[in-house]
């Protein structure tokens, strides 16, 4: 599935200094160098012969069969290389030439695709998706459909779902389906309001894309930016079926038969080192005014920049990049998955420097993200500097009283609990429960042994949520909004119990298998979602008698329509698009 179905493992990796880097100079034809008849071997900068050691370690030890990755140094490829196999049972070894799906990673080529056509003013990411699609259609519960802009879909501050599952490969639909698909739930979250990541969101951009130019999403990607860099490797599974393109694997290393997904806006690119790179150079050679007929330097600095302000987000966000930002630098960054394959793209522009990993194992993430994070790290910036800064208590805010801020929040895995003390607040988050005497209106501080001493909670109204905030240092999260906790009417309670998955099932290695409503202790709802890997647990916010909300406030899989409606053997349960019957 793509990258965000579920929550990323983010590593902190402690990274070796980068010494000064010594790059080869490269045999070069208008731009384009080859990488088939031997790999660089890695040169002497003690940075990037480290670096090496580590990826030949990690991928023996991690079990993954196939890694293609390279380095970009001053704006030359100064190391690049294929690690394992492309084909193990046929003794075919990885290459820097060989396709490998790059997930999530073809995000920033949809971006750019389109910024070239806002350059040429076929279309205005200010507007609403609706003036391109006018078929785009949720419910909205209230909230303003129009605010669902082209920017806002870039940036995952729609309020679109992360995904729709139903009919998800490509044989069975298409990007242009998904707004059909979509049309069956709601908007999770107000536009602008949560960072909310959302694979959906960018198939319908891509959708939007088609049709205000004219040409097909594949087509316009190959026309517009492939063909004019020169990454005549890269392209969808339907093209140039000849090419050297990697079997994929499961944990154990077994061979599986891959599938291409309906979603090719968000995920469906292959491609490989070689081309990545090509990548990659264009466009910090477009960020220093070297344009190119795919990017100039306009574009590529609006892409970097940061473009969201939204009060609730986990990420620094550009138009289609994720953004690492410090007082010494930054770094735009893009990971994929896929169901089988993992890639990773980190750019330092200011420095021309780029490292690109491909891999062709589930489970391979980890690694992807761990070579992108020690060369980030090895260039001055750290993990942390994709953090946006802290929303902090209100400057000014009026005593209120402390029962407003009484009551049961919605989290995206369970419920907190704030109940009024003599003194303050009491702060119940899963297993504990913290005392916090209020320090300044709003403000509540923790006193108690261990790490939780000098904690602050205090509140802000966002939207349309009551938002508990948690915070210790320089780190802040949100616990989730509140709710009004009543009692389940007839038509609810009677939805309580376990339910079997009937009709379309998710393809690929993760499924999911059942689900079930039950409640708490205190008498509040939970969904239960069950892959063959293991169990999920959101609150379940009715918001109407046929209809409830997954808790929780972004950054992925929060605010997801769970709905029921009748058919001829009784009532259907469907969350994302997928079907379940009560188990009688």
């Amino acid at each position: 599935m793509t990258d965000s179905a579920k929550p990323k493992r983010v590593a902190m990796i402690a990274a070796e200094t980068m010494t000064k880097a010594i790059f080869l100079i490269l045999a070069l034809s208008c731009g384009v160098w080859s990488v088939a008849a031997h790999a660089l071997e890695p040169q002497s900068s003690p940075g990037i012969s480290t670096l090496v050691r580590w990826l030949e370690q990690r991928q023996q030890d991690s079990g993954v069969i196939g890694v293609s990755a390279a380095l970009v140094v001053d704006g030359k490829v100064v190391w690049i290389r294929g690690l394992g196999y492309a084909d193990q049972h046929a003794g075919i070894a990885m290459t820097p030439d060989t396709l490998v799906g790059i997930g999530s990673v073809t995000k920033t080529f949809t971006a750019l695709a389109t910024m070239q056509l806002q350059e040429q003013g076929m279309i205005d990411i200010e507007q609403p998706l609706s003036h391109y699609l006018p078929q785009f259609h949720m419910r909205t519960h209230g909230w303003d459909l129009n605010q669902v802009t082209l920017k806002r879909l870039i940036t995952h501050s729609s309020g679109v779902p992360t995904d729709v599952f139903r009919d998800m490969e490509a044989d069975r639909a298409t990007y242009t389906d998904v707004v059909n698909l979509i049309d069956q739930t709601s908007l999770a979250h107000p536009p602008g309001t949560v960072g909310l990541y959302s694979n959906a969101g960018y198939n319908l951009l891509a959708h939007a894309l088609a049709t205000a130019s004219g040409t097909d999403y594949p087509e316009l990607l190959k026309r517009r930016i492939f063909l004019p860099l020169g990454m005549t490797s890269t392209g969808f599974s339907t093209d140039q079926p000849e090419l050297p393109r990697s079997k994929a694997y499961e944990p154990d290393g077994a061979e599986t038969a891959p599938f291409e997904l309906r979603d090719i806006a968000s995920g469906g690119i292959y491609s490989t080192a070689g081309d990545l790179a090509r990548y990659a150079i264009a466009l910090m050679d477009a960020y220093h005014g070297q344009s190119s007929a795919a990017v100039n330097e306009e574009m590529v600095r609006t892409m970097f920049s940061r473009q969201t302000d939204i009060p609730i987000d986990t990420n620094k966000k550009g138009l289609g990049w994720f953004l690492f930002r410090s007082d010494s630098g930054f770094a735009a960054y893009h990971a994929g998955s896929t169901y089988y394959s993992n890639a990773a793209l980190v750019l330092i522009p200011e420095q021309r420097a780029a490292a690109i990993i491909l891999a062709n194992t589930v489970g391979s993430d980890a690694l992807c993200e761990q070579f992108a994070f020690r060369w980030l790290e090895s260039h001055g910036l750290a993990v942390a500097d994709i953090v946006p800064e802290p929303v902090g208590p209100p400057a000014s805010m009026p005593r209120v009283a402390r029962t407003r801020h009484a009551g049961y929040y919605a989290q995206k895995n369970g419920y907190a609990k704030v109940s009024i003390t003599d003194d303050g607040l009491s702060i119940r988050r899963g297993a504990d429960t913290f005392q916090a005497a209020e320090s300044s209106p709003g403000v509540f501080v923790v006193a108690a042994a261990g790490g939780a001493n000098g904690d602050l909670y205090y509140f802000r109204d966002i939207g349309p949520y009551h938002v508990l905030f948690w915070r210790r240092g320089a780190r802040e999260q949100q616990q989730g909004y509140r709710i009004e906790a009543e009692p389940l009417d007839a038509a609810w309670a009677q939805r309580i119990g376990e339910y079997s998955l009937f009709g379309y099932s998710l393809p690929g290695f993760e499924k999911i298998v059942g689900a079930e409503i039950s409640l708490q202790d205190d008498g509040l709802p939970i969904l239960r979602i069950t892959y063959n890997t293991g169990k999920f647990v959101y609150p379940l916010v009715p918001i109407a008698k046929d209809e409830a909300r997954t808790g929780g406030l972004g950054p992925s899989m929060t605010g997801d329509s769970v709905s029921f409606a009748a058919d001829a053997k009784g009532e259907v349960m469907t969350y994302l698009g997928l079907s379940f019957r009560r188990i009688q």
